[in-house]
């Protein structure tokens, strides 16, 4: 895993690489690559390629940007190839032979040999990577199969920037200068979290979506980018004991492609049943192996007992005969790194859960270089209660609009404060609109609250943001007429590649970690589209195929307790220790001031959390997220400097 940048002068009304410039960018991405970093400009000072590198194989010779013999292509990798050794053998039986043992090279030769769009859809792995064709003078991006490595993009018609990281892009002066908030999605960061693809809060930077490439040649002044991957949907006839057996195979096969490394590799065992299970299949490939070293796990807890699964992760770790280790962090830890881990995160925090992600990671760090995680289970296997929430919802659509709303918004008003699930369930079965919907379970305001802090103004000018149309352009491109598979496709599309991986891609390189994916692989996922979804979701069991594959390797106590997830204890920090932070920060005059949010309603919204009458932790999160964000990013000038100076602000106010 690395940190990639890179720039493409479009036409000559564009500046060769400024002195310096490539120094700068390089050095905003210098945590994603802590084994070294190097850059490279194309002979018709068309093209400059920016690397640094967290090495994981062929540690000797994998250097980038890598560049073939007769330097008519470059390449600047991140990610890894899983399947890198076949399609080397592929290639050399075609006649291409090899310098390096490194999957970054059978990339570059196999752009050569099949051309970009066929390249692609051969790996299987974690990518994002930039190739320069000198020859006729093109640049070729593409982004993974589930957008699980990050890649940005700016162009002004003159040149095109690319980076791993959006910080990375702000050392380009062109970027610079023009660099403005993307004020209405605002709207949508309050609700979601994220901004909806291929948008970013930043105007004109554009993030390349998941399961695509983008293809521009000097002379150009735009391209648009093509997908060539998406998560399917066509269930086949299979019966339980055949989708059990074979979701068992295949992500034993995917768990033990994703052990290649030349680095030790552990596993994030949080003490559910997804990361439970890769744990125990990387057990059972360990044992299958010969290998006579454990599994390394890694566990992170919290101060605050009924929101750590320590104990669940302990048992696992104990029936595998792991080698286990665990941190354990409260409030004061928190808010600790907060500005740094702001800084990494690159994009407003949106899961609180990043802050113990980093931890763990950091930790990790001491003991492996590679990590196996749980993350998109739920996604592909129905595990999320909002599914079940969203099939009783869906119902209700035969009550006028006006009646549904006034009468689950009464009832979610009546809900005292330690009830803010139960809240939150009516609040967002009241909203008509699917979409909406899709885009409110659980986020952080709903789509009608957020109305409770932004102006008139704001609202008058703004609205949503967009958040219903892109929401409604996902779903227009699903194929699927179930419901639970047209939410489960929204989430691939939406909160899980701009949400959930953000905050497992940046946490994990900010510590020097490349955390691996085994329930995101494409062969898996396309599975998962030919299971049928009363397979999936059985009664009011979520993730029933799953539970049944874990079932021979985890005890009952594993499989089927309550689901907790890495939730973090806010409505007590937020009402305790960090409530001045809280106020502080959000009503300040600066923060009032950036013209989003209406000063009365954002008073009443905070009030009304620290004075135990309505739970709005994740609301709260949000913002300040977002604040903390502007102040790195808008405020200051994104650099490493900045976070020092927004953590005296910080300290100040608390």
């Amino acid at each position: 895993m690395c940190g990639i940048v890179g720039r493409l002068r479009l036409d000559d009304r564009a500046e060769p690489m400024a002195d310096g410039g490539a120094e700068r960018a390089l050095a905003q991405l210098a945590h994603r690559g802590p084994d070294g970093s190097g850059h490279w400009t194309s002979g018709d000072q068309r093209c400059w390629l920016g690397h640094t590198r967290l090495a994981i194989i062929d540690l000797a010779q994998g250097a980038q940007p890598m560049v073939t013999e007769d330097a008519a292509l470059a390449i600047s990798f991140n990610g890894e190839i899983y399947n890198y050794r076949e399609l080397r053998a592929t290639l050399e039986r075609e006649g291409h032979a090899f310098r390096t043992q490194s999957d970054t090279e059978v990339i570059l030769t196999g752009y050569r040999a099949w051309g970009g769009r066929l390249l692609v859809t051969r790996l299987s792995g974690l990518f994002a990577f930039a190739i320069y064709d000198a020859r006729n003078r093109t640049l070729f991006l593409a982004r993974d199969h589930a957008g699980v490595k990050p890649l940005f993009w700016w162009s002004d018609g003159r040149e095109l920037v690319f980076a791993s990281e959006m910080k990375a892009l702000l050392a380009f002066p062109a970027v610079r200068r023009t660099l403005r908030v993307d004020a209405p999605a605002i709207a949508q960061v309050i609700v979601t979290r994220t901004v909806s693809r291929p948008r970013t809060l930043f105007e004109g930077m554009r993030r390349l979506p998941e399961g695509s490439t983008l293809t521009i040649a000097a002379g150009q002044a735009d391209a648009a980018p093509e997908r060539y991957w998406d998560l399917p949907y066509t269930p086949r006839p299979m019966n339980e004991a055949e989708a059990v057996d074979e979701l068992d195979r295949r992500l034993a096969a995917v768990v033990e492609q994703q052990l290649v490394a030349d680095v030790p590799v552990g596993v994030q065992l949080s003490g559910g049943v997804d990361s439970s299970l890769v744990a125990a299949l990387m057990d059972r490939v360990r044992r299958e192996r010969g290998d006579a070293d454990p599994v390394k796990s890694f566990s992170i807890g919290f101060d605050v007992a009924e929101y750590s699964e320590l104990s669940f992760a302990r048992q696992v770790a104990t029936r595998y005969r792991t080698e286990h280790h665990e941190i354990e962090i409260g409030a004061d830890d928190f808010i600790a790194d907060f500005a740094q881990l702001c800084w990494f995160h690159d994009e407003p925090m949106g899961e609180p859960s990043a802050i113990p992600t980093y931890y763990m990671c950091r930790e990790a760090k001491q003991h492996v270089t590679v990590m196996l995680c749980g993350e998109g289970a739920d996604e592909r296997f129905g595990g999320y209660s909002k599914y079940t929430f969203e099939s009783w919802a869906a119902r209700l659509a035969w009550l006028p609009a006006t009646l549904r709303e006034q009468a689950l918004r009464s009832l979610a008003t009546a809900m005292p404060f330690r009830a803010r699930r139960a809240r939150s369930i009516l609040e967002i079965a009241a909203i008509p609109s699917q979409s909406r919907r899709f885009a409110s379970w659980f986020g952080c305001f709903d789509t009608h609250h957020a109305r409770d802090v932004l102006s008139d103004d704001y609202l008058a000018r703004h609205g949503d943001g967009g958040l219903e149309r892109a929401y409604d352009d996902i779903l227009r491109d699903c194929r699927a007429e179930d419901t639970l598979e047209r939410f489960a496709y929204c989430d691939g599309h939406a909160r899980l590649v701009d949400d959930i991986l953000v905050k497992g891609d940046r946490m994990s390189m900010a510590a020097g970690v490349e955390a691996r994916v085994p329930f995101l692989d494409p062969t898996l996922a396309e599975f998962a589209g030919s299971v049928p979804a009363g397979l999936k979701i059985k009664g009011r069991e979520r993730k029933h195929i799953l539970k049944q594959v874990a079932a021979r390797y985890l005890p009952d106590n594993v499989i089927h307790r309550r689901k907790v997830g890495f939730t973090v204890p806010l409505t007590r920090w937020f009402t305790g220790a960090l409530a001045p932070m809280v106020r502080g920060l959000l009503l300040s005059e600066r923060a009032l001031a950036r013209g989003y949010f209406d000063p009365d309603r954002m008073r009443t919204t905070i009030e009304a959390h620290l004075a135990h009458r309505v739970d709005r932790e994740q609301a709260l999160w949000i913002l300040v997220a977002l604040e903390i964000w502007h102040r790195l990013f808008i405020d200051d000038d994104g650099s490493p400097d900045a976070v020092g100076r927004v953590a005296a602000q910080m300290e100040a106010l608390s």
